[in-house]
């Protein structure tokens, strides 16, 4: 389990030192591999910190250098609440929307609903229901009542729910499905529904 500072101080000073060691790897090789996943800790340590100024910066530092990083699902739940902070509702709900694709147990549990376990297997193990017990506590405990009824709010919302439904529709015909000719046009549809909830969270 992951042990955060106990002070201000500690966080920004880790947040610091995660950052340096991130920009001194693209100066030595050209790009950042960052093989230990501190791209996404840094989040994490932003929640706890609350500090909106630098989340921002650390934010818009993070798209430019990994705009294509698929993240991880604690990282996407700080991402959102953290754009939920500033204001950015969109931003905001598609960031939430992103997490709830990427593992359908995690907003049940923090919003207190039926962790029910599906009866398909989903493509990676951050997907896994086992996934949410690695939720640090002090994330939980960052996160306001308030910012919970948010998420309830979209989780509940009829967009959330139709997309959600077909998510896992997708894979329970992906699991009784071999057919490479039927397969294929399910693949692209299940990549292609964060794009069009993207699209509604605007």
């Amino acid at each position: 389990m992951y042990r955060f500072p106990k002070t201000e101080r500690g966080l920004r000073s880790r947040i610091a030192s995660y950052r340096e060691a991130m920009k001194r790897e693209k100066r030595a090789i050209g790009f950042i591999d960052d093989g230990s996943g501190i791209r996404y800790v840094v989040y994490w340590l932003l929640l706890v910190l609350g500090d909106l100024k630098e989340a921002r910066s650390y934010i818009a530092w993070y798209e430019k250098n990994f705009p294509d990083d698929m993240g991880e699902p604690i990282q996407k739940l700080c991402k959102s609440v953290l754009l939920h902070r500033m204001g950015k509702e969109s931003k905001a709900r598609h960031a939430l929307a992103d997490l709830m694709l990427s593992n359908l147990y995690l907003i049940p549990k923090l919003i207190g609903s039926d962790v029910q376990s599906l009866s398909v297997k989903l493509p990676s193990s951050f997907e896994d229901r086992e996934y949410i017990e690695e939720i640090p506590a002090r994330i939980i405990e960052s996160i306001t009542n308030d910012e919970v009824d948010w998420m309830r709010s979209n989780y509940d919302s009829m967009e959330f729910r139709r997309y959600r439904k077909r998510h896992i529709e997708i894979y329970e015909e992906l699991a009784v499905t071999s057919s490479v000719e039927k397969r294929t046009p399910l693949v692209k549809e299940a990549r292609r529904i964060l794009d069009q909830l993207k699209k509604e969270c605007s």
